[in-house]
């Protein structure tokens, strides 16, 4: 599972430039150059796992009028966001957004993923029911642990290498009593798509397929600490459903022809 350097960057580069069919793309270059070199994803103590990038996509997706990418991993570890947000500037400076994206039920431990808590750095605490998101970013604030996922009664911190990262899973249901994540991961996520919705066509709305279902958000800003303005709703699959087409935003095609997706 460990990487060379080269191995590594012939692997981000390969799935990278797949995933987004631009050639010559300096913006591209250097995100490649932020992932490989600044931030890579996911390293506890000396451990450097093979990157798995599905898709990437550049669009404006918090609709403040400049492009970033929408990265969709696939992670090595239970607690680590699938989807994640780069902003880059116009002298291409790269940045992680804090707040990835994990959308979806949370599922039965299915063995696939690795788990901060096995290496001993992760813990899980107890926190009030009438937390609320300011809360936790005092928390995050007075840690030194760098993940940190926030649940209606209890949190996830643990102490991965690089810049701070959070999910935001207050609101879905826990399996169990609730007070800890040992027996559940992440819903794996099929397809990322980025574009209008049939009800609000000049706004970017992000779609994620997860099984039977697709969530939506619609995000509206950015905070100084990496929070995202968000609102989400989740649909089921409309009949037919295949998958969205590529490089057509939130366009899908089924036997009945091509249709934009609906929040209704």
């Amino acid at each position: 599972m460990r990487r060379s350097a080269a191995n590594a960057l012939v692997l981000l580069c390969l799935m990278v430039s797949c995933a987004v069919a631009q050639n010559n793309n300096p913006r591209l270059d250097a995100l490649k150059k932020y992932i490989l070199q600044q931030d890579y994803p996911e390293v506890f103590k000396t451990d450097s796992y093979k990157t798995r990038i599905e898709n990437v996509i550049e669009v404006d997706v918090d609709n403040d009028g400049g492009k970033e990418f929408v990265v969709l991993y696939f992670p090595h570890y239970r607690q680590s966001a699938p989807i994640i947000i780069y902003k880059i500037t116009s002298d291409l400076k790269v940045s992680r957004v804090t707040e990835g994206l994990a959308p979806g039920p949370l599922m039965p431990v299915s063995g696939d993923y690795l788990d901060a808590h096995t290496l001993g750095l992760g813990v899980d605490v107890e926190i009030p029911k009438d937390s609320n998101l300011e809360d936790f970013r005092n928390i995050m604030a007075r840690h030194s642990f760098n993940g940190f996922v926030a649940y209606d009664t209890f949190y996830h911190m643990d102490a991965r290498k690089g810049s701070p990262w959070f999910i935001d899973l207050r609101g879905v249901k826990v399996p169990g009593k609730g007070h800890d994540c040992g027996s559940f991961e992440f819903s794996r996520v099929k397809q990322i798509a980025v574009g209008g919705v049939r009800e609000d066509p000049a706004k970017n709305y992000l779609a994620a397929w997860v099984g039977d279902s697709i969530y939506v958000y619609l995000i509206t800003g950015v905070s100084s600490d990496g929070i995202l303005d968000k609102n989400r709703w989740v649909i089921q699959t409309p009949h037919g459903f295949n998958g969205f087409d590529p490089g057509h935003g939130l366009a899908y095609t089924t036997p009945a022809g091509t249709a934009i997706l609906s929040l209704k």
